[in-house]
C-alpha cells in the first residue's frame, strides 16, 4: 500500500493519493466482512481469492477470524504470474498465521 501511495502522490499529487488510498482501504473493509467477494476471480487466483480494488486487485486468504491481505496489484500486471511465483510464500505465511489461531 506504501507503494501504491507513493506512485500515485508522484503521479497525480497528494490530495489523488489520499483519496486512492482511502478507496482502496474502503475496499479491504468490505472484503473484511464479505469475504465471498473474492470467489467470483478465484479461477485467476487459485488457491486464494481476489477481489477488484479500483485498479487494482487484492489478493487474501479467509482466516478464521477475518482474512489476511497477501498482495494487491494493479491490474495491467502479470496476476497470475506473480500469484504462481509468489504462492508458495503466501501458502507458507497463511499456515503460520493459522497455527497461531
Amino acid at each position: 500500500m506504501r507503494d501504491i501511495h507513493v506512485h500515485s502522490r508522484e503521479q497525480w499529487g497528494e490530495t489523488h493519493a489520499e483519496q486512492h488510498l482511502a478507496d482502496l482501504y474502503a475496499v479491504l473493509a468490505r472484503i473484511a466482512e464479505r469475504p465471498e467477494l473474492g470467489e467470483l476471480r478465484q479461477h485467476r487466483s487459485y488457491p486464494f481469492l481476489m477481489a477488484p480494488a479500483r485498479r487494482h486487485f487484492v489478493v487474501y486468504d479467509r482466516l478464521p477470524d477475518g482474512i489476511v491481505v497477501l498482495t494487491v496489484l494493479h491490474q495491467g500486471r502479470d496476476i497470475e504470474g506473480i500469484i504462481a511465483a509468489e504462492g508458495p510464500s503466501f501458502r507458507r505465511q497463511i499456515m503460520a498465521l493459522r497455527k497461531k489461531h
